[in-house]
């Protein structure tokens, strides 16, 4: 070490200052359960938390929060940074980042106006079930990145894979309009006169 107060630092700063993951470790099979039972108001969450992790190991000036609420602007590149951390790990993954940030983004907007695309009153059936086709379909689409997460993190998601208290809110609420939406559209199903 130098005495020399003009001397640059010797302390390696290229290394993270913590342990931290660099994105949001979440197990498989939670995160199917939380995407679908919130019809993927999850996605919010998660996109935020990977922004955040990714803005705290970086230290720079990303804006999490708009980034999550508008996440179907920046899913290609969060695809993208998991892509070059998981090159730069010299892992292999298979997962396609480009082509399911794509067809993510496309079901995702698809699934949000499908009510405008298949009007009700001539298909009220197919404008029912729609939204809920979306919400499974963008939660599977999503689900190969989860995994490519977990594994750019070094982990299997098992860090992560208890449910907490609010887990099991969100989980109940999003329970109960699931069974209001299935219950009306059996019911559509049934006696097509309350269409």
């Amino acid at each position: 070490m130098s005495d020399s107060i003009y001397a640059p630092p010797e302390a390696d700063l290229t290394t993270p200052a913590s342990d931290a993951p660099r994105y949001y470790i979440v197990a498989p099979f939670k995160f199917i359960l939380l995407s679908v039972l919130t019809f993927t108001l999850y996605f919010v969450y998660w996109f935020y938390m990977n922004w955040k992790l990714i803005k705290v190991e970086d230290n720079n000036d990303t804006w999490p929060v708009p980034r999550s609420f508008f996440y179907i602007f920046f899913t290609h590149s969060l695809f993208r940074d998991v892509e070059a951390s998981l090159s730069a790990q010299e892992r292999q993954w298979d997962w396609r980042p480009g082509l399911l940030a794509t067809l993510f983004v496309i079901v995702t907007v698809v699934g949000n106006i499908s009510d405008r695309i298949i009007p009700f009153e001539a298909y009220p059936l197919l404008s029912s079930l729609a939204p809920l086709a979306s919400t499974l379909v963008t939660t599977f689409l999503l689900l190969p990145a989860q995994r490519a997460i977990n594994a750019a993190c070094g982990e299997d998601g098992s860090s992560n894979s208890r449910l907490t208290m609010a887990n099991w809110l969100w989980m109940i609420l999003g329970g109960v309009f699931w069974l209001l939406i299935l219950a009306g559209t059996y019911a559509m199903i049934v006696d097509p006169t309350l269409q």
